[in-house]
């Protein structure tokens, strides 16, 4: 086998920091349901998962996590993804464990077409029921914001804007309208990233992208209130498949720059997720809720508590 480059500090082990950080039974998706989504309907869009070919022991994604915590707290899931095999691996999942219900649809957020069929199938398949959605699609640019000609710079800024934006707005207009039928209304839950807040970037679309998406989500929850609530979920450093390729182009993405002295896990992603769809959340719309380890809430240069290093 060819010698590789080494991996990124995104999978470096957090007992090397001091000091090490406590890590509950929640981060590490192992922490006993309370049937918060009882008899809920959910629809996650994105809830499969990449796969990474030099990662033999890959952790959980944002959407696998959200899927199997949603069903785990008794919620009637469907799993939605452009691939059968990623979003079967999370019906899989759900069902060998035995909590709550999943069943997989497949589609395509990318195209205007694939988001009105995407609501369309779920809303067929059980007479019209959704209490909540969930949108986990997104997309980065991968450096091809340096791309020297006009034609594929639009290129970049189209592909990155119609999956992190558009594709949000298209699938929240559909599905909106059935959520606000149900009893007690619903909710709906966009994932960002941190990058909404962070201009310096190589990656303008993408960026730009998620700072849209919080104002987005912000109209659609005035649109919709009271019987719908929209908000945002913005992940930090987050160790899932994507965050680890990432890792291995971006220096110096790593803990170190955490004041909480780890990275995030999908299951930190997910109890954010699941709290908004529950009741716990039912005062809480047009919010932003930044789950990052303290990351942007320290600006750049603020000294970490154990002296090490500083947020950036």
């Amino acid at each position: 086998m060819a010698s590789q480059a080494p991996l990124s500090s995104a999978m470096e082990d957090v007992s090397c920091i001091i000091p090490p950080p406590d890590i509950s039974l929640e981060s590490i998706g192992s922490a006993p349901s309370r049937g918060r989504l009882l008899g809920k309907r959910l629809l996650v869009v994105g809830g499969g998962q990449s796969e990474n070919s030099f990662d033999i022991n890959p952790p959980v994604g944002n959407g696998r996590a959200i899927c199997i915590l949603a069903a785990r707290e008794g919620a009637s899931v469907v799993v939605a993804d452009r691939s059968d095999f990623a979003a079967q691996a999370t019906v899989d999942i759900i069902l060998k464990e035995g909590k709550g219900h999943a069943q997989k649809l497949i589609g395509d957020a990318s195209t205007p077409e694939g988001c009105a069929q995407i609501i369309h199938d779920v809303l067929a398949s059980d007479g019209d029921v959704l209490d909540g959605l969930v949108i986990v699609v997104g997309v980065v640019g991968d450096g091809e914001s340096v791309k020297p000609t006009a034609i594929a710079r639009s290129r970049y800024w189209d592909r990155v804007m119609n999956l992190n934006l558009r594709a949000h707005y298209l699938l929240m207009h559909e599905a909106a309208p059935h959520i606000q039928k149900r009893p007690g209304g619903g909710s709906v839950v966009s994932i960002s990233s941190i990058s909404q807040f962070l201009a310096a970037s190589n990656e303008p679309a993408y960026t730009a992208s998620k700072a849209g998406l919080s104002m987005l989500v912000k109209n659609s929850a005035w649109q919709f209130a009271p019987r719908v609530r929209f908000n945002t979920v913005v992940p930090g450093l987050i160790d899932t498949p994507m965050g680890r390729k990432a890792g291995m182009n971006i220096q110096g993405r790593n803990a170190s720059a955490v004041p909480l002295s780890r990275q995030g896990s999908g299951w930190d992603i997910a109890y954010a997720v699941i709290w908004l769809l529950s009741g716990e959340s039912s005062y809480v719309t047009a919010q932003d809720i930044v789950v990052d380890g303290g990351r942007v809430g320290l600006h750049r240069g603020a000294k970490v508590p154990n002296g090490n290093t500083t947020v950036s």
